[in-house]
Order: C-alpha cells, then sequence, then structure tokens
C-alpha cells in the first residue's frame, strides 16, 4: 500500500470513527433529553400499587399462612372421600379435588425434581445440598408453594405443599376463622381481610397472572430461562378449559364466555408484565438483572424460526450494530389486539405504550425512566377497565372475537413469528366452534401440530422442521391457515 493510500485509508477510517461517535453522543443526548423532558406519572407509586385488581393480599408474605390441610375438615372444604373428587363434584369437595386432580398441588414435587436442582444449582440458588442464596430459592417459591418461609435447614419450607388454597384466595392468618360467616361476600371485609375475590374474571385473571407472568415480587427471567426453565406463555381461555375446577361458573355455558375468558387473561397479562418491567428496571427484586434478555424475542439471539441458523450474509447488519432486538409482545399482544377493535387506537395508552416499546429498543435503556413510564402506561390501562374503583371488562362476544381473529390471520400469513401465530391460534381457539364440518377442527388441528415445539427442546421448529410428531409442511400449514379464516368469515358471525 502507498504512503498516498495508506494516507487515504487512516483518514477515511479517522473520519468513520468520527461519525460514529458522533451518532452515538447524537443518541444518548437525544434519549437524555427524552428522559429529562417526560412527563412525570400522574398517580403516585402507592397508587400504582393498590390498583392489583383486589389481589394485594397475595403479596402479603407478612400475612400467615395455614396450608391446604386445615382447610381439609369434611365439615369444611374434605368433601367425600379420597378417588371420588372430579370437576363435576358437590361443593364441599374442593380439598380432595385439588390434592388429586389439580396440577398445582404437584408444584412442590416439580421444584424438587432432579431436573429443577440441576436449574437451582446452575443458578447459584443450591450448593452442595443447600440453599446458597435464600431471596433466590424464595423467588421460586412465591410460584412453586404456598410458604416462602425456610426451615432451619433451609432445604424446604415450612408448609411444602405446592401451590395451595393460600395462594389464589390469600395468606389466611386474619380470616381462616370467619370467611365461611359471609365475609366472603363483602368487598371491605375481604380488603381489610386480605381474603381475595376470585369470582369476577378480570381479577380471577389477575390472580392467574401474578405466577403465569410475574409480579413485583417474582420474576421468571432469562438467567432461569438459560438454566432450563420454560419460558411462559399464559392464555387464560386455554387454561381455564384444561383446568380441573374446584368451582362452578354459572356462564360458563354462555357463547361468549371463552371470549370474555380471552379478554380478562389478556388485559391482566398486560398489567402484569408493566408491573414486573417496573420491578426489573428498577431492579427492586434480588434477582433482577437490567436490561433483562426476555424482554426481548428469543430467536432474536437464538435462532430463526425455521429451525436453521441464520448464515451471517444474511443477517441485517444495522440490527447486529444497533442491537435492536424485536421486543418479547406475548403479554403486550392485548393492548394491540383491543386496538385493533376499540378507541384506543388513538389514545393515551396507545402513544405510551409505542414510547414505552422505542425505550426498551434504545441501546442503553434508562432503567429509571423506563419504570416510571411502565407505571404511567399501567395506570393507564387500569383505568381503561375500572369502574368506581372496581375491574370491569367491556362487552365482548365471540362475534368480536372472531373478528379480531381473522386480523390476526392475516399477520400470521405475512409472517415467519412463532409468537405471533400462537397468538392467533389462542385467539381463535377462544370462539366456540364455527363450522359443524371437521374441516376447521382439522385446520386447527394442523395449525397447532406446527406451533408444537421439538422434543426436549424449548425453541420451535416452526413450523416445517422435523420432530416428535412431523409437523406439516409449509404449503399445509397456509392451507390451514387459509381453512381457518374462510371458516371465521362465514361462519363467525353469526
Amino acid at each position: 500500500m502507498s504512503s498516498m493510500t495508506k494516507s487515504n485509508y487512516s483518514s477515511t477510517k479517522t473520519a468513520l470513527l468520527l461519525l460514529v461517535f458522533l451518532l452515538i453522543v447524537a443518541e444518548q443526548s437525544q434519549a437524555q433529553s427524552s428522559s429529562n423532558s417526560a412527563e412525570s406519572p400522574s398517580h403516585s407509586r402507592n397508587e400504582a400499587n393498590s390498583l392489583t385488581w383486589c389481589v394485594e393480599s397475595l403479596y402479603h408474605v407478612d400475612h400467615g399462612v395455614q396450608g391446604a390441610a386445615s382447610c381439609a375438615t369434611s365439615s369444611c372444604h374434605g368433601g367425600p372421600k379420597a378417588g371420588v373428587s372430579s370437576s363435576e363434584a358437590p361443593r364441599g369437595s374442593e380439598y380432595p379435588l385439588w390434592l388429586e386432580k389439580d396440577p398445582h398441588a404437584q408444584s412442590w414435587k416439580t421444584i424438587s425434581s432432579e431436573a429443577s436442582v440441576k436449574i437451582l444449582s446452575k443458578l447459584g440458588i443450591l450448593k452442595n445440598g443447600k440453599i446458597a442464596n435464600v431471596s433466590g430459592f424464595q423467588n421460586c417459591l412465591a410460584c412453586h408453594n404456598t410458604d416462602r418461609n425456610i426451615t432451619e435447614t433451609q432445604l424446604s419450607p415450612q408448609i411444602a405443599e405446592g401451590v395451595g388454597c393460600e395462594s389464589c384466595h390469600g395468606p389466611s392468618q386474619h380470616w381462616y376463622g370467619s370467611h365461611y360467616q359471609g365475609i366472603a361476600s363483602k368487598t371491605n371485609a375481604i380488603q381489610n381481610l386480605g381474603l381475595t375475590d376470585s369470582g369476577p374474571l378480570l381479577p380471577r385473571a389477575k390472580i392467574c397472572v401474578t405466577c403465569h407472568v410475574g409480579g413485583k415480587d417474582r420474576d421468571m427471567n432469562h438467567d432461569i430461562i438459560a438454566a432450563g426453565h420454560p419460558a411462559l406463555y399464559f392464555d387464560m381461555a386455554v387454561y381455564h378449559e384444561a383446568y380441573p375446577k374446584h368451582w362452578r361458573d354459572k356462564d360458563q355455558k354462555q357463547p361468549n364466555f371463552r371470549a370474555q375468558l380471552w379478554l380478562a387473561g389478556k388485559i391482566a397479562s398486560a398489567d402484569a408484565e408493566l408491573e414486573l418491567l417496573e420491578a426489573r428496571a428498577l431492579k427492586s427484586l434480588p434477582i433482577s438483572v437490567w436490561p433483562e434478555l426476555s424482554n426481548y424475542q428469543c430467536n432474536s439471539c437464538h435462532v430463526s424460526l425455521n429451525g436453521l441458523l441464520q448464515p451471517a450474509g444474511e443477517l441485517n447488519r444495522d440490527f447486529l450494530i444497533r442491537g435492536r432486538a424485536p421486543i418479547r409482545n406475548w403479554n403486550f399482544a392485548g393492548m394491540d389486539s383491543l386496538s385493533i377493535s376499540s378507541d384506543l387506537e388513538e389514545s393515551d395508552l396507545r402513544d405510551t405504550l409505542d414510547k414505552l416499546r422505542k425505550m426498551l429498543q434504545s441501546p442503553n435503556p434508562d432503567g429509571k425512566l423506563v419504570a416510571a413510564t411502565s407505571q404511567q402506561l399501567r395506570l393507564l390501562w387500569s383505568e381503561t377497565w375500572t369502574e368506581n374503583g372496581k375491574p370491569k371488562l367491556p362487552d365482548w362476544s365471540r362475534q368480536s372475537q372472531s373478528a379480531l381473529s381473522i386480523e390476526l390471520l392475516r399477520d400470521t400469513k405475512r409472517s415467519n413469528s412463532w409468537e405471533s401465530a400462537a397468538g392467533a391460534y389462542t385467539t381463535i381457539w377462544a370462539t366456540h366452534p364455527v363450522s359443524s364440518s371437521g374441516k376447521f377442527e382439522a385446520a386447527m388441528s394442523t395449525m397447532r401440530e406446527g406451533l408444537l415445539y421439538p422434543k426436549d427442546l424449548m425453541i420451535p421448529n416452526f413450523p416445517r422442521q422435523k420432530n416428535a410428531k412431523s409437523p406439516p409442511t409449509l404449503e399445509e400449514w397456509n392451507a390451514s391457515l387459509h381453512q381457518v379464516s374462510e371458516s371465521l368469515e362465514n361462519h363467525g358471525h353469526r
């Protein structure tokens, strides 16, 4: 290389480096300016924490728990003798039904299993057979056991029972001796004593997402996923259908019930995601890391969704340089979906959500600003579904659900995203069957097979790679989308 060429090369290199430096400074300056000029949330943190839709007691570790066995007497919830419980068992049989049929009763066995011990060891929570990180273990217990108090041996909680009655109904210290006297129907007594009201669908969904999404005192983050814990993809309607119920819903046979469940789940999931995001951004949880990788789509870093590693030459170079990974949208999907079918599209809520997404996709998200915006958005979201201080679902019919399903299917046809396709599938599922023929059911089955994870993997080979059940080909997948769309358009609005 000649001296002149070297000189030109050096000058060009210097100019490029200077340009990159100036761009970084400008972007950071703009981010700081946005941070300084951002409007402060109009509500206090205490007010934000109070908008938990009647489930605040679930967070009270200072309230004592009695354990599920305390509910097991035959005159209370012990019901028929063991072996006869079923989802149609008479009232009073809640305890044997939970013990024999409910997967929540097995969650202590799950966390004590060999696979879970490996996860705990990888995370440094368990060392040499003892709990080395108590707060990390308590974070796990928050969703795997009723009681988080560790025994002196630091090997198990004082009450090791899995997810028992009080995990959903609230610690019973203040209502155990009186809840059968009619206080369950009195709102003030419920709030004062810490008994959660699981009757209305929105508070019920909030109870579920407290663990199946996360919250201000519990997190299932990227480190835990990387150690071996499956990622969380909760859908209220699907879970509710499969759950062995120890209660009776008087409206469960109504044609709009599934759609209402779906809606409640999406609203509560978005609320829980925002609550968790605020805690992560402020690092208020003992296991918090910021930025948190589980806020972004897994396949952004790991593998493309056709199951093949993407050749480096085909990667978006700007994506690599600037680090703009797509946001994991599963729990925010309800906000987007309801914007399609309501007047939320041009609202402050929509603008705040867009602002939050841009913050999360910045090179170095400002934790305090993300937390403040998450809190602001959460309050706007809560107010949207609250009337006179109480949670209230809007009118949402099977027809509304069907129209939304058609919109989501159109997006799925244009996308290679597992998350988008799975979201469309669960949205469609929340309508009642719309075809008397078997074509609709067969097409839904094809969709489901295409969305299944391969055996022993937590990343989907979607929708056409070999796995344990020979998933559909691309042609079969597209044909199933067409058939489902046609069925919805022909029958979904009846």
